[in-house]
């Protein structure tokens, strides 16, 4: 479930590219014939007339991603995000450096088995939410490393 940032907001992304990139540079990028709309995106509510509840592409984008991830939809949630931050600095999901290779795809396969079977006996025990959640984070991380050792071997 997704949890609201009160720290991030997305006018305050737009309002930095604006003073940082410029709003000729916004302007370019979602049409001049928006420019208007562009500054309001940049708008403080807190200091302006502006909604709080007013939409931008952040936030509409931000929105649609909580939904598919609230359906179970993750794994398009991750590609988006990755897709958004490819051919930038940052480092986002499998480009992430994985630690901890077992030596072998197929030790690493057994590990993935061994860490859904303590999630799904939790589930059976009527564990806590929170237990299993940690029970699920541990799995995926197992995935992420077997994915990790198949590049690895892939490559060679």
């Amino acid at each position: 479930m997704p949890k609201i940032n009160q720290n991030m907001q997305s006018w305050r992304i737009f309002h930095y590219a604006r003073k940082y990139l410029g709003r000729s540079t916004l302007y370019s990028l979602f049409g001049t014939r928006h420019a208007r709309t562009v500054d309001l995106w940049c708008e403080d509510p807190m200091t302006t007339g502006k909604n709080e509840d007013a939409s931008d592409p952040v936030k509409a984008i931000r929105n649609m991603l909580w939904k598919l991830d609230d359906q179970g939809h993750v794994d398009i949630c991750r590609a988006a995000l990755n897709y958004m931050a490819s051919g930038t600095s940052v480092i986002c999901g499998e480009e992430q450096e994985i630690v901890e290779l077992r030596p072998t795809v197929s030790e690493e396969l057994l590990a993935d088995y061994r860490a859904v079977a303590m999630m799904q006996e939790a589930i059976e025990d009527h564990e806590h939410p929170d237990m299993v959640l940690s029970l699920k984070q541990e799995a995926i991380s197992e995935i992420e490393r077997t994915y990790a050792r198949y590049r690895k071997d892939f490559g060679k």
